[in-house]
């Protein structure tokens, strides 16, 4: 296969993966286990790991992003494979390779980690939410009793029938301590 010669620097691996497709003529994200397919897929992998550094999730996460299904898994067999598949075509592979002037002034590794982190970040911030929306329904509920809990789950039409049987209840009170004052009598005899 006869490719065309670019002489550029490149930072990001989107800029890798154009310049593979312009030189190979292929495209690398084609659902297919052919081989020069596979080949190529794997010198991506290579160049994305060994040149910018990236982690095998980034590595996968950046081909599904082209619509290639592709876990970490693959990218690092792709990536044991590439020499084999070097040596079989070895001059093309390493003139293929040599229009590959990586520089790059981002860490993917520590792109990829601080992704992790604030995935953990995301999640631990949920959760603490919830803990103290919990922990406020409990604080509010913490002095009722039993009674006062299960009104809070009435509808309002039971809440209005129990507020009137509790006014009674509560009259009631009202009427026996009343006449507990007038129980009382001073007899001088």
């Amino acid at each position: 296969m006869e490719y065309n010669t670019v002489n550029q620097i490149i930072e990001t691996p989107e800029e890798v993966s154009e310049l593979l497709i312009a030189l190979s003529g292929m495209d690398i994200y084609k659902q297919t286990r052919e081989t020069e397919y596979v080949e190529h897929r794997a010198l991506l992998c290579h160049l994305l790991r060994n040149k910018l550094d990236m982690r095998w999730v980034s590595i996968s996460d950046f081909i599904k992003s082209k619509g290639k299904s592709y876990d970490h898994a693959t990218a690092i067999h792709a990536n044991k494979m590439y020499p084999i598949y070097k040596q079989s075509r070895f001059d093309y592979y390493d003139k293929l390779e040599s229009n590959f002037i990586i520089k790059s002034q981002i860490e993917y590794s520590q792109i990829s980690k601080l992704e992790v982190i604030q995935k953990k970040y995301d999640t631990l911030e949920k959760d603490y939410f919830k803990a103290i929306k919990k922990i406020s329904t409990l604080t509010k509920e913490s002095g009722f009793t039993y009674n006062e809990k299960k009104y809070r789950g009435l509808e309002e039409e039971q809440k209005e029938m129990y507020d009137e049987r509790a006014a009674l209840v509560l009259k009631s009170f009202e009427w026996k301590q009343n006449n507990s004052e007038y129980e009382i009598i001073n007899c001088a005899t």
